[in-house]
């Protein structure tokens, strides 16, 4: 595995401490794999702990601590659509809800170094925690959206570790559907004993090893109904996490996503085939991709 940044790190406070202190670190970083041609891909699907990363470090570039609630012109054009039955909805609603048990939670931008606490309900919180739920995909996004977001990774990524004797940076980008195609290796839908590889409609399998635990989850519970972790499931032969299934990816089309999703069947995730959306879907996601520049000079 090719390595440009490190991943994403999740902290949290000593269990003897109090709760106020509850500390999330989301650096920005990605983990990537080699693609196709000069590519590389994120091993993993954007996560709304990245998206809520992006919405507090660019939406309060001066402030200390802050309430999504309390300033919720702000940042509106940057949330995705939000309702109230899934759960990465659920963890969005949870930051903007107004609460007088309110915890801090540190959201850290370690390539700009810049931290902020964001207040959260500390029922809310614990629930996130302990169901992993910054770990869900993003989902419910615009293109435009995920096109701004895409420029600000590009800039996060340019901002880690580069020296000004460097000749090359990084361009990030949405692939175009046949590159995603291109970069897809040969995956069945189920192994050897009959168990789903990834997530799509009708997947979650009681008798397969796990199968009881994860309908007992509440968030894995709804396996083939809504996204579930960016890390689940095991990789491709590229080491791709969800490459099939979960949240279908845009791609530089609008309109056009690709990888089949958790609403669509095991068939509509392999090459070739097309998702087509208009404004936001709660089963689009993107993933971000990367191709070295020569800096010209």
């Amino acid at each position: 595995m090719n390595k440009i940044l490190l991943t994403p790190l999740l902290f949290y406070c000593s269990f003897f401490m109090l709760a106020s202190c509850a500390t999330t670190r989301y650096d920005t970083k990605s983990v990537v794999v080699k693609g196709p041609e000069t590519n590389y891909i994120s091993v993993r699907e954007v996560s709304v702990g990245d998206w809520l990363t992006y919405v507090v470090t660019t939406s309060f570039t001066g402030d200390k601590k802050v309430s999504l609630g309390g300033h919720y012109d702000r940042v509106l054009s940057k949330l995705p659509a939000l309702g109230p039955e899934r759960w990465d909805n659920y963890t969005f609603n949870a930051f903007l809800r107004k609460s007088q048990d309110n915890i801090s939670v540190d959201f850290y931008n370690e390539c700009k170094a810049h931290g902020i606490k964001l207040t959260v309900a500390k029922t809310a919180w614990d629930t996130i925690r302990k169901f992993e739920l910054m770990d869900l995909p993003v989902a419910g996004i615009t293109y435009e959206q995920a096109m701004r977001y895409v420029r600000y990774k590009q800039d996060i990524s340019n901002a880690c570790g580069f020296s000004p004797k460097d000749t090359f940076r990084y361009e990030c980008f949405l692939p175009t559907p046949e590159q995603f195609d291109s970069a897809q290796t040969i995956l069945d839908s189920v192994n050897r004993l009959g168990c789903s590889m990834f997530n799509y409609k009708g997947s979650l399998c009681a008798d397969c090893p796990g199968g009881k635990e994860m309908i007992a989850n509440p968030v894995s519970s709804r396996t083939g109904m809504e996204p579930t972790s960016v890390w689940g499931y095991f990789p491709d032969k590229r080491g791709l996490k969800n490459f099939n299934g979960n949240v279908a990816e845009m791609t530089s089309v609008k309109g056009i996503a690709v990888g089949g999703s958790c609403v669509h069947y095991a068939a509509e995730a392999f090459p070739g085939k097309r998702q087509t959306y208009t404004g936001s879907a709660g089963w689009l996601g993107l993933r971000i991709w990367f191709r070295r520049v020569t800096i010209t000079p």
